[in-house]
């Protein structure tokens, strides 16, 4: 069964390579035919591509959650900087007072 031609715009948006959406495409299949029982016509096909959707969104969600938890991370430990910058700051005035006392 051939792919449908938007399947390598479908990839490149979802951030995965062509081979991984032709899987994902074949998955789409079998579970349209699962659902509508038969292969062809327009319930077969709208099937398999609102699954496709489905699939590559999920893909999609998957590979952009650790860059989203590792962008959130940089962002807390840059607004962590000048707390530690002032903590590192007193404690080198405290090293210094009893030093001179």
């Amino acid at each position: 069964m051939n792919a449908p031609m938007y399947l390598p715009w479908l990839a490149r948006k979802a951030g995965i390579s062509d081979e991984q959406a032709l899987e994902l495409w074949h998955d789409a299949l079998r579970h349209a035919t699962d659902t509508t029982g038969w292969v062809g016509g327009p319930e077969y096909w709208a099937a398999a591509h609102n699954r496709l959707l489905e699939l590559t969104d999920a893909e999609r969600q998957r590979r952009l959650a650790p860059r989203l938890v590792r962008m959130v991370r940089t962002q807390n430990h840059l607004a962590q900087l000048p707390l530690q910058a002032l903590e590192d700051m007193l404690g080198a005035l405290r090293a210094g007072v009893r030093r001179a006392a």
